[in-house]
């Protein structure tokens, strides 16, 4: 049972209610402060949540998704300069500085190799959204925060289920025909078809936003309140209609993982679902062989063969440097041996951290706390899952995810969490083991 809010320490009470140090001197009305980042969270999260890469929403040209950003940066520099005790993880920190560190290591790289300029700025450009994570760090303060972030996790991705799924549903009873929704989809690139309508099949379509069915379904598995299994039953059957080996792959291996974390019943349920839902999506010889893609699997073949023919003791220690063209293209899908390749060891180092920040502290947790931050260390493995794959951890589709998981796990490390979808959170005295 959580320690009720009266026996908590004051600095407790404190955080969970969002108001941060009491000694904080400010130039601002606290609250105000607070309710701009509040809001502007929830903006942030409802654009990447259901906004895929950020294409769909753009104004003059400009992504709503990078207009955030900015704003999110706005936020952080008011922070710091109207607040300036704010208080922030040394975790935070060091993984910032390290990602400013490699990042420069690699573009000055990138230069005295020749490398064309403008492929280096456009991979700066995909990592920028890496200090996001110091203004979800300064945002999500209390447990309130972490059961908003929760919730819209859950709700975007029960809503992305039920509009695939009835797009799927109305394409194939007639209702709208396939090459009308072909033909309005596929304008975008957010939307990948498996094959031409005019072939005279259809085997539905992937949207990039797809990516977070498989959060929403981690969250809801992991969810003690057994009537959201059925809605994590309804995203996970929309995730295996994608067709999407890589993002269906990495689900599975989380939910192995997390037999393997904390072992009971719910695991091994979901599991077995998850399980069963594929092969009944997967029934049909048609759809079966949708599944397989041989020209796929050959071009990261040929990748592979091509890094471990260059390889050598200095690409080994810090890569080619960024904007490196790796055979005829300058992004490859495995996006672990891109990141070797141009960036070495050293660049791999980076992202290694930031996976062992979130470990070490969800293993520091005591074990009633694990239950409430599984989901979001599940979340941040399946990125890193997902990622052997496609680049999900260098854009803002995954990197988004892992950070969050990142600031939840360092919170419920200081504070007992108790998150629960369908229940009022509390969050009281210190979690971790001592």
């Amino acid at each position: 049972m959580p320690i009720s809010r009266a026996t908590a320490p004051a600095r407790s009470t404190a955080i969970a209610s969002g108001r941060g140090n009491a000694g904080d001197r400010t130039l601002l009305p606290p609250l105000s402060l607070r309710a701009f980042d509040r809001a502007l969270l929830v903006l942030v999260l409802l654009e990447l949540l259901l906004g895929g890469n950020g294409y769909l929403t753009e104004v003059n040209g400009i992504r709503v998704r990078v207009l955030l950003f900015l704003c999110c940066m706005a936020s952080v520099a008011c922070h710091f300069a109207l607040r300036p005790r704010t208080s922030m993880p040394k975790e935070i920190w060091l993984l910032t500085t390290l990602f400013i560190g490699v990042s420069c290591i690699g573009a000055l790289i990138g230069v005295g190799n020749g490398n064309r300029a403008d492929f280096i700025l456009a991979e700066l450009k995909a990592l920028m959204y890496f200090p996001m994570l110091l203004f979800f760090a300064l945002a999500i303060k209390g447990q309130r925060d972490l059961q908003l972030v929760v919730r819209l996790i859950v709700v975007c991705g029960v809503l992305q289920a039920v509009l695939y799924l009835g797009v799927l549903a109305s394409a194939y009873s007639g209702i709208v025909s396939y090459s009308a929704i072909y033909g309005l989809l596929s304008q975008s690139d957010e939307f990948i078809f498996r094959h031409n309508p005019a072939d005279g099949f259809f085997a539905g379509f992937l949207y990039k936003g797809a990516f977070h069915l498989a959060i929403a379904a981690i969250f809801l598995l992991v969810d003690p309140v057994r009537r959201h299994l059925a809605l994590a039953l309804l995203v996970t059957l929309a995730l295996a209609l994608t067709m999407t080996r890589g993002l269906f792959a990495a689900l599975l291996l989380s939910l192995i993982a997390a037999v393997f974390l904390i072992r009971k019943r719910l695991w091994v349920y979901g599991l077995f679902a998850t399980v069963v839902l594929a092969l009944a999506a997967l029934a049909s010889t048609d759809l079966l062989e949708s599944f397989q893609r041989p020209g796929s699997d050959e071009v990261r073949l040929n990748d592979i063969r091509l890094i471990a023919q260059e390889v050598d003791v200095p690409m080994a220690m810090v890569g080619e440097g960024m904007g490196a063209p790796i055979g005829d293209r300058n992004r490859i899908e495995v996006t672990y041996l891109e990141i070797f390749y141009k960036q070495g060891v050293l660049g791999l180092l980076l992202w290694a951290a930031v996976l062992l920040v979130n470990l070490v502290a969800f293993l520091r947790l005591t074990k009633r706390a694990r239950m409430a931050a599984l989901p979001f260390l599940l979340s941040c493995l399946f990125v890193y899952f997902a990622t052997a794959t496609n680049t999900f951890l260098t854009g803002s589709i995954g990197m988004c995810i892992v950070q969050l998981s990142t600031v939840a796990l360092l919170l419920m490390n200081r504070h007992r969490p108790s998150v629960v979808i369908g229940q009022r959170p509390h969050l009281t005295s210190s979690g971790a083991t001592q």
